[in-house]
């Protein structure tokens, strides 16, 4: 039976689907001896020998899926492992024996929610921004932030060349709402579905600000950090991983979609209408 290799991957606990995908066309993944880094790329999992590395990917036995919400404190990095032996999100959930992976990124420097899973699926379909799923941010930047400024965050923009490969990076617009603003500092409400890596940071760091606490404070909408200390954890409850499976299937995202085109449509009118009116005023 072929299967995609990063779902075998996740399936195996390697890593998130996503993540898999990235060991896969970085060159870090062999089948049967050979480098395959060109997606998509299937296998058979009674046949082919798989290795990430020096390691041999073997399958795991049939784990109950379990999902647990973290708040991930500053200073903890959301992997698996890490060779220079800085603390993980891993070693801060206690008496779980099912292999948890991160759901998505938080860099070390930001806090807030995060999920923990076995479920490689979910964990792909949450991830990726085909899905359209929202995580919500509070951020707090140096400095006095314009009505302009904010705008510019709204239309997207061009991001700092990768660390390697060819061309820049451009961000979607970000959904930007101002909470509080002084002389010092500017307190905003972010909201993206892409994730790309410091996404946040980079953008605001394009138009001179500099972030100064980067806080995860929902997913979806619905999950939020209420009521979790840091460095705290808990299982998500049977509605919110209904909500969960809800948002990230095919017909919510549809609906969503449609949505999004009919409100577009409808300001498109108003425009129009506005426009008509002055020129009707002018003649």
């Amino acid at each position: 039976m072929q299967v995609r290799l990063q779902k075998f991957m996740a399936d195996c606990g390697v890593a998130a689907r996503r993540r898999c995908e990235e060991l896969i066309t970085q060159g870090q993944v062999r089948i049967n001896g050979l480098v395959r880094d060109q997606l998509p790329v299937f296998i058979d999992p009674g046949q082919d020998e798989v290795t990430v590395g020096a390691e041999r990917i073997k399958p795991l036995a049939p784990e109950k899926p379990v999902y647990y919400l973290l708040h991930k404190p500053k200073g903890v990095l959301v992997t698996n492992e890490d060779p220079s032996g800085r603390k993980i999100v891993r070693e801060l959930i206690q008496g779980v024996r099912e292999r948890l992976f991160p759901v998505g990124r938080l860099d070390m420097d930001s806090r807030g929610l995060l999920i923990m899973t076995n479920d490689g699926e979910l964990a792909h379909q949450l991830a990726h921004p085909r899905y359209g799923v929202e995580k919500t941010y509070r951020v707090l930047v140096d400095g006095k932030m314009s009505a302009g400024a904010v705008e510019g965050l709204k239309h997207g923009m061009w991001l700092a060349r990768r660390a390697s490969g060819p061309g820049a990076v451009r961000t979607e617009g970000l959904k930007v709402r101002v909470i509080a603003r002084d002389r010092h500092s500017t307190l905003l409400e972010v909201k993206l579905a892409e994730g790309r890596n410091r996404q946040v940071r980079r953008a605001l760091a394009r138009i001179g600000f500099r972030v100064r606490d980067l806080f995860r404070v929902a997913i979806a909408e619905r999950i939020t950090v209420k009521g979790l200390e840091p460095g705290a954890y808990r299982p998500l409850s049977a509605v919110e991983l209904q909500w969960l499976r809800t948002v990230t299937s095919r017909d919510y995202h549809e609906r969503q979609k449609l949505a999004t085109q009919r409100w577009y449509e409808h300001k498109e009118m108003e425009k129009e209408r506005r426009r008509l009116k002055h020129v009707g005023r002018a003649t």
